[in-house]
């Protein structure tokens, strides 16, 4: 039961990660503002009924499972997996969060506040963080799953 935990949270976390970055680009390429804020407030939203949850879920499950295996110090694979969602979640909380707030104060202040250099930058900062705070859960989950490093 509490593989199947695990699982469903990394399940959440990484969907979700997918998922807003897809929302987001995709509603970015129209230019159209009203798609857009409407993609940044699906993306908000779906961050506290997913991300969130299936973080605390993956750590908590993640701490009662590695005792099977010696521990979190015992395998690599486990302590470097839990170094990398520490590093996205805090990617997701110090970086990728603030953001979106700032963008959607900017759009509800200014519907064509997208089109403007601040927003863009902004826009380019939030992909930037949001590759780096998913390829490390990427790698993660390859490291749990293959046990390797």
């Amino acid at each position: 039961m509490i593989k199947f935990l695990h699982i469903i949270g990394v399940i959440m976390f990484l969907g979700n990660i997918i998922i807003s970055a897809f929302w987001r680009f995709n509603a970015e390429r129209t230019g159209k503002s009203e798609l857009i804020s409407h993609a940044y407030k699906l993306t908000s939203l779906t961050d506290w009924i997913f991300t969130l949850p299936g973080v605390i879920l993956i750590g908590i499950t993640g701490h009662m499972l590695a005792p099977k295996f010696g521990g979190i110090a015992a395998q690599p694979w486990i302590y470097h997996s839990y170094a990398m969602l520490t590093v996205s979640a805090l990617i997701w909380l110090a970086g990728l969060l603030p953001i979106q707030l700032k963008q959607r104060r900017l759009m509800a202040s200014d519907p064509l506040a997208n089109l403007s250099p601040q927003f863009k930058k902004l826009t380019l900062w939030w992909h930037i963080l949001g590759l780096v705070a998913a390829i490390l859960p990427l790698v993660a989950l390859f490291w749990m799953t293959a046990r390797a490093i």
